[in-house]
Protein backbone atom coordinates (compact mmCIF):
# COMPACT_ATOMS: atom_id res chain seq x y z
CA UNK A 1 0.00 0.00 0.00
CA UNK A 2 2.87 2.34 0.72
CA UNK A 3 4.06 1.93 -2.85
CA UNK A 4 0.71 3.18 -4.08
CA UNK A 5 1.21 6.45 -2.24
CA UNK A 6 4.69 6.95 -3.62
CA UNK A 7 3.43 6.12 -7.12
CA UNK A 8 1.06 9.09 -7.22
CA UNK A 9 3.13 11.50 -5.17
CA UNK A 10 5.42 12.84 -7.94
CA UNK A 11 2.49 14.30 -9.89
CA UNK A 12 1.04 15.74 -6.69
CA UNK A 13 4.21 17.15 -5.21
CA UNK A 14 5.74 18.59 -8.35
CA UNK A 15 2.65 19.93 -10.03
CA UNK A 16 1.10 21.20 -6.84
CA UNK A 17 4.19 22.85 -5.48
CA UNK A 18 5.04 24.51 -8.78
CA UNK A 19 1.57 25.93 -9.24
CA UNK A 20 1.47 27.22 -5.70
CA UNK A 21 4.97 28.57 -6.17
CA UNK A 22 3.87 31.16 -8.64
CA UNK A 23 1.15 30.50 -11.14
CA UNK A 24 -0.83 33.52 -10.08
CA UNK A 25 2.06 35.74 -9.11
CA UNK A 26 1.16 39.34 -9.83
CA UNK A 27 3.77 41.15 -11.95
CA UNK A 28 4.96 44.49 -10.58
CA UNK A 29 6.98 46.29 -13.22
CA UNK A 30 9.55 45.57 -15.91
CA UNK A 31 12.45 46.83 -13.80
CA UNK A 32 12.02 44.00 -11.27
CA UNK A 33 12.60 41.43 -14.04
CA UNK A 34 14.82 43.31 -16.44
CA UNK A 35 13.93 46.31 -18.61
CA UNK A 36 14.28 44.47 -21.93
CA UNK A 37 11.09 42.41 -22.19
CA UNK A 38 12.17 40.98 -25.54
CA UNK A 39 15.67 39.96 -24.45
CA UNK A 40 16.86 36.69 -22.95
CA UNK A 41 15.59 35.90 -19.47
CA UNK A 42 17.53 34.04 -16.80
CA UNK A 43 16.55 31.29 -14.38
CA UNK A 44 17.24 33.72 -11.53
CA UNK A 45 14.75 36.20 -12.99
CA UNK A 46 12.11 33.51 -13.46
CA UNK A 47 12.44 32.30 -9.87
CA UNK A 48 12.42 35.86 -8.54
CA UNK A 49 9.20 36.61 -10.42
CA UNK A 50 7.49 33.42 -9.22
CA UNK A 51 8.06 34.17 -5.54
CA UNK A 52 6.08 37.41 -5.64
CA UNK A 53 2.46 37.92 -4.64
CA UNK A 54 0.27 34.88 -5.14
CA UNK A 55 -3.24 33.73 -4.38
CA UNK A 56 -3.65 31.20 -1.61
CA UNK A 57 -6.00 29.01 -3.66
CA UNK A 58 -5.56 28.02 -7.31
CA UNK A 59 -8.11 26.06 -9.42
CA UNK A 60 -6.45 23.44 -11.63
CA UNK A 61 -7.12 20.82 -14.28
CA UNK A 62 -4.76 17.88 -14.64
CA UNK A 63 -4.61 15.23 -17.37
CA UNK A 64 -2.62 12.08 -16.64
CA UNK A 65 -1.50 9.94 -19.59
CA UNK A 66 -0.51 6.36 -18.76
CA UNK A 67 0.00 3.08 -20.57
CA UNK A 68 -2.38 1.57 -18.01
CA UNK A 69 -5.22 3.87 -19.13
CA UNK A 70 -7.23 3.63 -22.34
CA UNK A 71 -7.78 7.40 -22.22
CA UNK A 72 -6.23 10.28 -20.26
CA UNK A 73 -7.50 10.64 -16.71
CA UNK A 74 -8.70 14.22 -16.21
CA UNK A 75 -9.26 15.62 -12.74
CA UNK A 76 -10.15 19.09 -11.48
CA UNK A 77 -9.73 20.64 -8.09
CA UNK A 78 -8.02 23.28 -6.00
CA UNK A 79 -4.47 23.75 -4.78
CA UNK A 80 -4.07 25.63 -1.49
CA UNK A 81 -1.12 27.14 0.33
CA UNK A 82 -1.29 28.01 4.02
CA UNK A 83 1.76 29.97 5.20
CA UNK A 84 4.38 29.16 6.12
CA UNK A 85 4.65 25.67 4.60
CA UNK A 86 1.33 23.78 4.35
CA UNK A 87 0.50 22.65 0.81
CA UNK A 88 -2.77 20.96 -0.11
CA UNK A 89 -4.18 19.47 -3.30
CA UNK A 90 -7.89 18.65 -3.26
CA UNK A 91 -9.36 16.76 -6.20
CA UNK A 92 -13.07 17.56 -6.57
CA UNK A 93 -13.97 15.97 -9.92
CA UNK A 94 -14.65 13.21 -10.94
CA UNK A 95 -13.95 11.88 -7.43
CA UNK A 96 -12.71 13.28 -4.15
CA UNK A 97 -9.13 12.96 -2.97
CA UNK A 98 -6.97 15.12 -0.75
CA UNK A 99 -3.21 15.34 -0.39
CA UNK A 100 -1.39 17.48 2.17
CA UNK A 101 2.29 18.28 2.64
CA UNK A 102 3.01 19.83 6.03
CA UNK A 103 6.57 19.93 7.25
CA UNK A 104 8.06 16.52 6.49
CA UNK A 105 4.71 14.74 6.56
CA UNK A 106 2.67 13.81 3.46
CA UNK A 107 -0.94 12.75 4.10
CA UNK A 108 -3.15 11.09 1.49
CA UNK A 109 -6.93 10.71 1.81
CA UNK A 110 -8.91 8.94 -0.92
CA UNK A 111 -12.56 7.93 -0.82
CA UNK A 112 -12.34 5.77 -3.94
CA UNK A 113 -9.27 3.89 -2.64
CA UNK A 114 -10.59 3.89 0.93
CA UNK A 115 -7.30 4.99 2.39
CA UNK A 116 -5.99 7.64 4.75
CA UNK A 117 -2.27 7.33 5.27
CA UNK A 118 0.75 9.44 6.05
CA UNK A 119 4.38 9.04 5.08
CA UNK A 120 7.51 10.90 6.15
CA UNK A 121 9.62 12.64 3.53
CA UNK A 122 12.59 11.53 5.60
CA UNK A 123 11.96 7.99 4.37
CA UNK A 124 12.01 9.11 0.72
CA UNK A 125 15.15 11.17 -0.03
CA UNK A 126 14.12 11.83 -3.63
CA UNK A 127 10.83 13.41 -2.64
CA UNK A 128 12.40 15.33 0.22
CA UNK A 129 14.95 16.88 -2.13
CA UNK A 130 12.20 18.14 -4.43
CA UNK A 131 10.18 19.61 -1.57
CA UNK A 132 13.19 21.41 -0.13
CA UNK A 133 14.02 22.84 -3.56
CA UNK A 134 10.52 24.17 -4.10
CA UNK A 135 10.37 25.63 -0.62
CA UNK A 136 13.56 27.47 -1.49
CA UNK A 137 11.72 28.76 -4.53
CA UNK A 138 9.29 30.60 -2.27
CA UNK A 139 12.22 32.78 -1.23
CA UNK A 140 13.55 33.15 -4.76
CA UNK A 141 16.57 30.94 -4.10
CA UNK A 142 17.62 29.93 -7.63
CA UNK A 143 20.90 28.55 -6.27
CA UNK A 144 19.07 25.87 -4.27
CA UNK A 145 16.86 25.04 -7.25
CA UNK A 146 19.93 24.53 -9.44
CA UNK A 147 21.50 22.28 -6.81
CA UNK A 148 18.57 19.87 -7.17
CA UNK A 149 17.86 20.29 -10.91
CA UNK A 150 19.69 20.74 -14.15
CA UNK A 151 17.94 23.78 -15.64
CA UNK A 152 17.41 24.84 -19.26
CA UNK A 153 15.54 28.06 -20.01
CA UNK A 154 14.27 29.27 -23.39
CA UNK A 155 12.43 32.48 -24.26
CA UNK A 156 12.03 35.85 -22.61
CA UNK A 157 9.85 37.72 -20.14
CA UNK A 158 6.78 37.54 -22.35
CA UNK A 159 7.02 33.80 -23.14
CA UNK A 160 9.40 31.33 -21.52
CA UNK A 161 9.89 27.59 -21.01
CA UNK A 162 11.91 26.16 -18.15
CA UNK A 163 13.01 22.52 -18.14
CA UNK A 164 14.06 20.88 -14.88
CA UNK A 165 15.91 17.55 -14.74
CA UNK A 166 16.67 15.96 -11.34
CA UNK A 167 20.38 15.69 -10.55
CA UNK A 168 19.98 13.06 -7.84
CA UNK A 169 19.51 9.40 -8.89
CA UNK A 170 16.62 9.06 -6.42
CA UNK A 171 14.85 11.92 -8.15
CA UNK A 172 15.57 10.56 -11.63
CA UNK A 173 14.09 7.21 -10.61
CA UNK A 174 10.72 8.99 -10.29
CA UNK A 175 10.79 11.88 -12.77
CA UNK A 176 12.59 12.30 -16.09
CA UNK A 177 11.91 16.00 -16.34
CA UNK A 178 9.46 18.81 -15.58
CA UNK A 179 8.67 21.43 -18.22
CA UNK A 180 7.15 24.73 -17.13
CA UNK A 181 5.75 27.24 -19.62
CA UNK A 182 4.67 30.73 -18.71
CA UNK A 183 4.72 34.46 -19.14
CA UNK A 184 6.29 36.89 -16.66
CA UNK A 185 5.53 35.55 -13.16
CA UNK A 186 2.73 33.25 -14.26
CA UNK A 187 3.02 29.56 -15.05
CA UNK A 188 0.51 28.56 -17.72
CA UNK A 189 1.26 24.83 -17.87
CA UNK A 190 3.36 22.14 -16.22
CA UNK A 191 4.24 18.91 -18.00
CA UNK A 192 5.73 16.15 -15.85
CA UNK A 193 7.39 13.18 -17.54
CA UNK A 194 7.65 10.27 -15.11
CA UNK A 195 10.53 7.81 -15.34
CA UNK A 196 8.14 4.99 -16.25
CA UNK A 197 6.81 6.85 -19.31
CA UNK A 198 3.66 8.30 -17.76
CA UNK A 199 2.96 11.99 -18.34
CA UNK A 200 0.94 14.59 -16.47
CA UNK A 201 -0.20 17.95 -17.88
CA UNK A 202 -1.48 20.49 -15.37
CA UNK A 203 -3.08 23.80 -16.33
CA UNK A 204 -4.97 26.52 -14.51
CA UNK A 205 -8.70 26.97 -14.56
CA UNK A 206 -9.06 30.72 -14.43
CA UNK A 207 -11.69 31.89 -12.00
CA UNK A 208 -12.29 32.29 -8.30
CA UNK A 209 -11.19 29.46 -6.08
CA UNK A 210 -12.99 28.68 -2.84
Amino acid sequence: MMCGIVRISPFFLFGGLLLLLGTLAAPENASSRGDDVTGAWTVEQVVASLKEERELAVPFEEATHSSLLSAPLIVRGILRFTPPSRLEKEVLEPYHERYVVEGDLVTVESERKRIKKSISLGDYPGLRGFVEAFRAGFTGDAVQLKQVYETALDGNLEQWTLRLRPRDPAGRSMVEDIVLSGSEGRISSIVIHAADGDRSVMTLRRGAAK
